[in-house]
């Protein structure tokens, strides 16, 4: 840039910074618009149990995997069996015993409490399952 003083010129290598504030203004602005969209948790509605087991909407073909339900009564369901949490706890590994599980899938039902959902989780990680997929519905 050339200023002019008098009848002299004379170069000035100043940076104009205005254009840089601007941009960082407007980058500013986007990110605080933008993040708490990234920090707001996603809403997952635990789907209500339908009629017929899990398993049975599931294609037979390689069963691999296991189903496990938790109804409202604090109840495990596996294979259309309703099962105490102690009885279902003692059982559960016999019942697996000839099936090599790579997968569980856990299906609840909106009322109940994640404490439930917790301790089946536990269980199954404790008995070498690392594998475990909760199930459920997009709204």
């Amino acid at each position: 840039m050339i200023k002019v003083i008098g009848d002299q010129k004379k170069i000035v290598s100043e940076i104009n910074i205005t254009p840089l504030v601007d941009t960082l203004l407007v980058l500013l602005i986007i990110f605080m618009v933008t993040a708490p969209a990234m920090t707001r948790s996603v809403g997952i509605e635990l789907p209500e149990p339908k009629n017929g087991s899990a398993a049975e909407r599931i294609p037979q073909e390689k069963k691999n995997f296991a189903v496990i339900g938790i109804n409202t009564k604090n109840q495990f369901i596996y294979e259309d069996i309703e099962y105490a949490p102690e009885e279902f706890f003692q059982k559960f590994p016999k019942l697996i015993e000839e099936v090599e599980i790579e997968k569980i899938f856990l299906h609840a039902d909106k009322q109940v409490m994640y404490e439930q959902i917790i301790e089946l989780m536990t269980f199954l990680q404790s008995q070498g399952h690392g594998k475990i997929g909760l199930v459920f519905q997009e709204k």
